[in-house]
């Protein structure tokens, strides 16, 4: 596990993602993880994964996922019925919004996008992987509104810490009538309850 990181050994292409996010429950990607993406997603994701880990940052509020415990209720959302390899899924917020990146041609041309599993609303926000790491994610705008900070802040104090792969849930789901309140959230795998979002969101 990793709970620092050293300027030494900080991959170029994320440094500024990584002064502004810590590493506080991480492991290392297995080389065979990172070799199994490798042509699929960008390097600059893959050393992220080797040097800062892959896990917790900034004692949730992103967690930086591996793909193959989400990439099939990724597909699920996108309404794919094979497998989609240029469509994976890269990070996942605290209370479950999905970060996934985008190849659209095999010229390089990529994006980042995101799918709210709340409302199932998606966006794209931006063209680049690095980009998105060091420009999306450290934008304070961004931070409070749509990582939604001060709510994770409140739901860390009133329902604790997450562990690696969970979310704060609503209980009931907002399509339920829920609310998100700090008071009425739960701790759940997030794979786990993004795939019960999506048999929500099928039925209504």
């Amino acid at each position: 596990m990793t709970d620092s990181h050293s300027t030494a050994t900080t991959p170029p292409a994320m440094q500024n993602f990584l002064a502004h996010y810590t590493p506080t429950q991480t492991t290392p990607a297995a080389p065979a993880l990172i070799e199994a993406y490798r042509g699929l997603l960008p390097d600059a994701l893959l050393e992220l994964w080797r040097i800062g880990g892959i896990g917790q940052y900034n004692d949730g509020l992103l967690n930086v996922i591996d793909p193959d415990r989400y990439k099939d209720v990724l597909w699920g959302w996108l309404m794919r019925e094979e497998e989609d390899p240029s469509r994976l899924p890269i990070a996942i917020s605290a209370f479950g919004t999905l970060f996934y990146y985008r190849r659209l041609s095999d010229e390089g041309d990529e994006d980042v996008a995101s799918i709210d599993p709340h409302t199932s609303d998606g966006e794209v926000l931006i063209w680049s992987l690095e980009d998105f790491f060091n420009e999306t994610l450290c934008d304070p705008e961004f931070v409070e509104q749509d990582l939604e900070a001060p709510l994770f802040r409140d739901a860390l104090a009133a329902q604790g810490p997450l562990a690696p792969d969970q979310m704060y849930c609503p209980v009931p789901a907002l399509r339920l009538g829920g609310s998100k309140r700090a008071d009425a959230l739960d701790r759940g795998d997030a794979a786990t309850h993004l795939d019960f979002l999506l048999q929500l969101a099928l039925g209504e």
